[in-house]
């Protein structure tokens, strides 16, 4: 089953790309991330720490969890969708693990993310389908709930 995540056309991924979605994280405030580089996958985490007043030392606010796939999986229904608004398919690029209490971030990711990669879909994991213009209503509108509505509804 699939998580929620980035599709795209065609897997090309390469260092370069990770370089760009870890400037992006680092952008919006992650000072902190570690990278597992697989033979198929990066898998990258990473976190938003402040400091503690009381302590003085700094805490985890913010973790995000995603993988970078390197090849397309052929599996459909879990790494390869079928989209008929394109007649085509895409392939899992980037997901993302454990997203609850994250869906503003996510959405000022995708919207930066998105600038970089116009021609990527996002697919939450309740089937919605977000392109391009969608995440930039959604970054407009700060509604911590978008990913649980139909992009038509936004």
């Amino acid at each position: 089953m699939w998580r929620t995540g980035i599709l795209r056309k065609r897997i090309t991924a390469d260092k370069k790309d990770m370089e760009k979605v870890i400037n992006i994280l680092m952008s919006i405030g992650y000072t902190h991330c570690s990278i597992h580089d697989s033979k198929d996958y990066y898998g990258l985490s990473a976190s938003i720490l402040e400091d503690d007043d009381e302590s003085n030392i700094k805490k985890r606010v913010y973790n995000m969890y995603l993988s970078m796939l390197l090849v397309e999986i052929d599996i459909e229904g879990r790494y390869k969708f079928f989209y008929p608004r394109e007649n085509c398919y895409y392939y899992a690029y980037i997901y993302f693990d454990d997203i609850k209490g994250t869906e503003l971030i996510i959405s000022e990711f995708l919207y930066r993310y998105f600038k970089l990669f116009p021609e990527d879909i996002f697919l939450s994991a309740s089937g919605y389908v977000y392109r391009k213009e969608d995440i930039e209503k959604v970054y407009c509108n700060k509604d911590s709930n978008w990913i649980y509505y139909s992009p038509d509804a936004l």
